[in-house]
């Protein structure tokens, strides 16, 4: 993203990933929405994606990825979103887990073993932080592991899990010393096929097909080599390598909410009220102007923060307004939408109804507009004027 705007190259590949995602995922993506999400569906649409070098996007070339940076992971998520809300986050926890590896010093011996199988669609990994008690405050984690020799011993309840029931592994955070707080959280990549893991599905409104779920770890033991943080050291590496999730997540939003408005303009263009297309109503037209002024500057915001992120520059603050911003402006977008069709678009004949529920949950993913206000205000004003 060289200056303002995007470079001939990016250009072009977007126009490739739009191509692919219209082509592949649009088809059929109104009734995956409705669907209850397995293992089985989740790795097929993972190893499709794959195939289109777009699941292994953020691993480097010698695990099998392409290497590209934040906004290039950006660019397929909105393109993505655009066909299937659900699906286009799929690049995501790749790259995530891929920086987290090489920040927590991994071995390449553990890097071989999953990268190039996330690489490949082949091996599914989701975030593991939200337990019972406490979701954004990740210092008041009580799950526990302890060191035993060559293994942790992991111990603890994770709740509001999204993917879990399709993934093989969690990027896991646990606590390795309680009364550290914040400076005791370690990070974690825990295999769900080892023994002590347990999961239990729970039924949302929105992202059927994500299947959210809570986790039970029961005397879990795990090689030690899995630790990808330095003890201790976890907190700091999700508050500074997640930031970009919340820009990913406002993203995906944000395409499904052009979506739904590019679909409301093509129907207010046929729909006739009073003997003329109701996009000549200024109660209609000036919705759908607002609307699009609004998705569009929270879309600038997003890739300025990635932009940020690729430069190695500070970018907690506008990560923080994308999360906040996005969400909401495509919620609104997408409800006015759906009233822009009236009846039909509140029926289950059009999609809008369902993308509807679904933005909803990205309201609450990864924190609440609330804690994104918070993070605002701490890096305008400083530390010392924080309410927490």
């Amino acid at each position: 993203m060289g200056g303002f705007g995007f470079s001939e190259e990016q250009e072009m590949f977007r126009r490739e990933v739009r191509n692919f995602a219209q082509r592949e995922l649009a088809p059929g993506a109104k009734e995956r929405a409705k669907e209850e999400g397995t293992p089985e569906i989740a790795h097929e649409w993972a190893r499709r994606i794959a195939d289109a070098g777009l699941a292994g996007l953020g691993v480097p070339p010698k695990y099998g990825g392409q290497g590209a940076d934040w906004v290039a992971i950006g660019i397929a998520v909105e393109e993505m979103s655009k066909a299937d809300m659900n699906l286009g986050a799929t690049p995501v926890l790749p790259a995530l887990v891929t920086r987290a590896m090489a920040l927590g010093g991994c071995s390449e011996e553990l890097q071989q073993k999953y990268l190039p199988a996330m690489a490949k669609g082949e091996f599914l990994v989701c975030l593991v932080i939200s337990e019972p008690h406490c979701g954004s405050d990740a210092a008041e984690l009580r799950t526990r592991a302890v060191r035993d020799g060559d293994y942790y011993t992991i111990n603890g309840e994770k709740t509001s899990i999204s993917g879990s029931m399709s993934s093989d592994a969690g990027f896991l955070f646990a606590k390795t010393d309680p009364a550290a707080r914040a400076r005791g959280v370690t990070s974690f990549l825990v295999p769900f096929d080892l023994p002590g893991v347990s999961r239990s599905r729970i039924r949302d409104m929105g992202w059927i097909g994500v299947t959210c779920a809570s986790i039970f770890l029961d005397d879990v033991r795990l090689p030690a080599d899995h630790r990808l943080s330095e003890e201790g050291k976890g907190f700091y590496m999700m508050m500074g390598t997640f930031d970009v999730l919340r820009v990913f997540l406002a993203l995906a939003v944000l395409g499904g909410a052009q979506t739904s408005l590019e679909d409301a303009i093509n129907y207010a263009k046929q729909r006739t009220a009073f003997g003329q297309p109701i996009a000549r109503f200024e109660g209609v037209s000036f919705k759908i102007a607002e609307h699009a002024t609004w998705l569009e500057a929270a879309r600038l915001l997003c890739y300025r923060a990635l932009w940020l992120a690729d430069q190695g520059l500070p970018h907690t603050k506008e990560a923080a307004m994308s999360k906040w911003l996005a969400p909401v402006v495509a919620v609104n977008a997408i409800h006015d939408s759906l009233l822009i069709h009236g009846h039909v678009g509140y029926s289950e004949e059009y999609p809008i109804e369902q993308r509807l529920r679904d933005a909803i949950g990205f309201e609450m993913a990864d924190g609440t507009a609330q804690i994104m206000k918070m993070i605002i205000a701490r890096e305008l004003m400083g530390r010392e004027f924080r309410s927490y």
